[in-house]
């Protein structure tokens, strides 16, 4: 009898744990609590490192939940590597009644530093050689030139920005703001063909400054910066002068009225009110001077005198030239920069900057042609007419496009036709109804019309897609697809294709040169959450960047063309000359995230670097074959044909084969880099792949391999590598 309620009492029990199991599994794969894990920064290390981090806990229950008072933390779910999960129950409910934020968006490029991987994740190189391929020697530029300002002021550098962009060649250098403390690598001064530096430069900064300048060749434009009294000691003295407008003469530009700097420097002050050594005898600016650095090393200057000031005859404009390593720097007294409307506030002073403005831009552009060898005088006609914006067209089957509308509207996102997006507002016109004028703050879209510049025969035609690609928004100019369409949930494939935008944005916020002929689109992903790209998203730049080299080389004709993939997400062509680039914006919106992908290709412009086209041409005629140029529309509908198998591949779970082809293209095969570790010491290391997260791995001399991140810098990702972590 004890044995029969033993077996009974036994089944009882096992009944019950099979029960809760089963629950516990219905509400894990159907409902699912919350999951919280918490990732230990991978910089932390030893206390006393360079690299050590204070943990620190925060809040994993929101107010914003319904029923955030009986939520509580359930047991460690798991842990892997540096991260720690653990449950909350019961299953959040969140209050969205005034919700109206994006949720959580994230770029690869900036959370670069906050994954680590072990080495389970590792995706090595195969033995496989990459594909062959045949160079055709192009005499251009390889990256667009990138200019650099240096200033702790935001407005004084966008008030820089504006002024360079007005005188400099339209959609030929990349303009990058930093203030002085956002400089980590000396990678952001060496990839660049200027730097500007505005105002009071910090004694730190200094030697960074100086070394630039030792290297040579290579030029400085500092515009009203007392970093004069350091090349110069003997301009270190100062006369205020607090924005006096001054007479100038530069060259043919003679007694132009112009805002001087709070402080004029001068060899030779004069104003009862300056403060200097009284026993000290003035001089005049010699024509040679000699200076030594830290190192003890000895320069000769050659100085020039651009330009005085016309009362005191003292130098506005100065030109030092660095002779034994050809380096230059222009000094200017006087803010060429500012335009009169900054000076609202004093109505004789804006009327006076006004008459002298054409001068003032004059002085800037011969300044930037003749002493800082950039390129300038597009006219101002050009500039305007690519600044007038045009409707877009949204172009597809017509039920989608409605059961898209339908779906805003049901979401309360589409009033009146209107969708905001950011600083953007879309208006959708129907039939009958006149779109109004489009601006950079009103996007007009046609629903019932077909551009003329854009044939929709040939796209759809050639498009073999189910979702990606299937709706389209086109217009001939746009600010920036990429921004439009990143705050939007709209549907899976979606793209919108610019001819021409004002406002192109790259990694990280750098500025994209969008010239007429540069191949443009955005296209939105949804991705589950729980599949494998839902867990490792950084790939998904991966993807892209494939997707289009792919696209191009299995193009009739093309299988030879030397065009690869640079880590992380440039498309270059012969090994060195950048085509083409993708930015990933995601944001995490319930189970499922939205990925919006930016790309962009030089297709057919010339400038800054080279074309497609153009290689094609090349390529052709030493193949002696004929090979038809990509059109537009044959390009895009390639790439999304391409990029929707990878992701296909991935959703079948074939990852390795997405891998295989990845490294055929790629450029970093056997390739040597030098990795910098906590310490700051250095090795040399062999590129071995890459990781499940996008993380570059590479093998040291000792064969221990390591996981290393970028130090910072968006001009080369590859320059300046960490490892922050050694796996063996």
């Amino acid at each position: 009898m004890l044995t029969v309620c033993y077996v009974a009492a036994t089944w009882v029990q096992s009944w019950r744990l099979n029960t809760l199991l089963q629950k516990l599994r219905n509400v894990s794969e159907k409902h699912g609590s919350l999951v919280v894990f918490h990732e230990i920064p991978p910089l932390l290390h030893s206390v006393g490192s360079a690299y050590g981090k204070k943990q620190e806990s925060s809040g994993v229950v929101s107010d914003h939940c319904l029923n955030h008072k009986s939520a509580h933390i359930g047991d460690l779910f798991w842990y892997h590597c540096n991260k720690r999960a653990v449950t909350i129950f019961p299953k959040n409910n969140p209050n969205l009644e005034k919700y109206g934020g994006n949720g959580l968006e994230f770029q690869f490029s900036q959370v670069v530093e906050s994954v680590t991987t072990s080495m389970s994740s590792l995706r090595s190189l195969p033995s496989t050689p990459r594909r062959t391929v045949c160079s055709t020697p192009v005499n251009c530029a390889t990256k667009p030139p990138n200019i650099i300002i240096f200033s702790d002021s935001p407005s004084a550098s966008e008030s820089v920005k504006a002024a360079l962009e007005s005188t400099l060649l339209t959609n030929r250098y990349v303009i990058h703001k930093f203030a002085f403390a956002e400089m980590q690598s000396p990678t952001w001064l060496d990839d660049s063909v200027l730097v500007v530096v505005h105002g009071n430069v910090p004694a730190s900064f200094i030697p960074v400054l100086m070394n630039y300048l030792a290297k040579g060749p290579v030029s400085l434009f500092c515009l009203c910066s007392d970093f004069l009294g350091n090349i110069l000691p003997l301009f270190q003295t100062a006369e205020v002068r607090p924005n006096e407008l001054v007479h100038c003469s530069y060259k043919s530009w003679k007694h132009v009225l112009l805002m001087h700097h709070v402080f004029c420097y001068q060899p030779t002050p004069s104003d009862p009110k300056f403060s200097y050594n009284e026993n000290a005898n003035p001089k005049a600016i010699p024509e040679l001077i000699e200076v030594t650095d830290a190192s003890g090393k000895k320069s000769s200057l050659k100085i020039d005198v651009l330009g005085v000031e016309d009362t005191w005859k003292t130098p506005s404009f100065l030109l030092v030239t660095f002779k034994n390593v050809s380096s230059k720097i222009v000094f200017s007294q006087v803010h060429l920069e500012v335009p009169p409307d900054q000076y609202a506030d004093s109505e004789s002073k804006k009327e006076f900057l006004q008459n002298s403005d054409k001068a003032r831009l004059g002085i800037l552009s011969d300044i930037l042609a003749n002493h800082l060898d950039l390129k300038c005088g597009q006219s101002n006609a050009k500039r305007i007419s690519t600044s007038n914006y045009s409707v877009g067209y949204f172009l597809g089957n017509h039920e989608a496009k409605q059961a898209l509308l339908d779906k805003l509207k049901d979401e309360k996102k589409l009033e009146n036709n209107e969708l905001s997006c950011g600083l953007t507002k879309l208006k959708f016109c129907g039939k009958g109804v006149s779109p109004p004028a489009a601006s950079e703050s009103l996007f007009p879209i046609l629903l019932h019309s077909c551009p003329e510049t854009f044939s929709t025969v040939e796209y759809f035609d050639n498009l073999k897609t189910d979702n990606f690609g299937r709706l389209v928004v086109f217009s001939e100019v746009m600010t920036s697809c990429l921004t439009i369409i990143e705050d939007l949930d709209l549907n899976n494939g979606i793209a919108f294709i610019p001819y021409y935008q004002t406002k192109g944005k790259g990694r990280t916020g750098n500025t994209w040169l969008s010239p007429a002929g540069c191949a443009m689109f955005a296209l939105q992903a949804h991705v589950p959450l729980n599949t494998y790209l839902g867990q490792h998203l950084p790939i998904i730049q991966f993807i892209a960047t494939l997707a289009i080299v792919a696209s191009i080389c299995e193009s009739p004709g093309l299988g030879e063309m030397d065009i690869g993939i640079k880590w992380p997400n440039d498309i270059y062509a012969n090994g060195n000359t950048k085509l083409g680039g993708v930015s990933l914006k995601t944001t995490i919106r319930g189970d499922r995230a939205l990925v919006n992908i930016g790309c962009g290709l030089n297709l057919n412009n010339k400038e800054p670097t080279a074309c497609l086209n153009d290689l094609i041409k090349i390529f052709a005629q030493e193949k002696e074959v004929k090979i038809k140029p990509i059109s537009f529309e044959k390009y895009f509908s390639s790439v999304f044909n391409k990029m929707e198998q990878i992701f296909k591949m991935f959703n079948e779970n074939r990852i390795d084969e997405f891998y295989q082809a990845y490294y055929q293209y790629w450029l970093h095969s056997d390739t040597e880099v030098r990795i910098r570790g906590e310490d700051d010491s250095t090795v040399t290391a062999k590129i071995s792949g890459i990781d499940d997260f996008g993380y570059l791995t590479v093998v040291a001399p000792d064969g221990k391999i390591h996981t290393v991140h970028p130090d910072g810098n968006s001009f080369d990702m590859m320059a300046g590598l960490i490892s922050p972590k050694m796996t063996e």
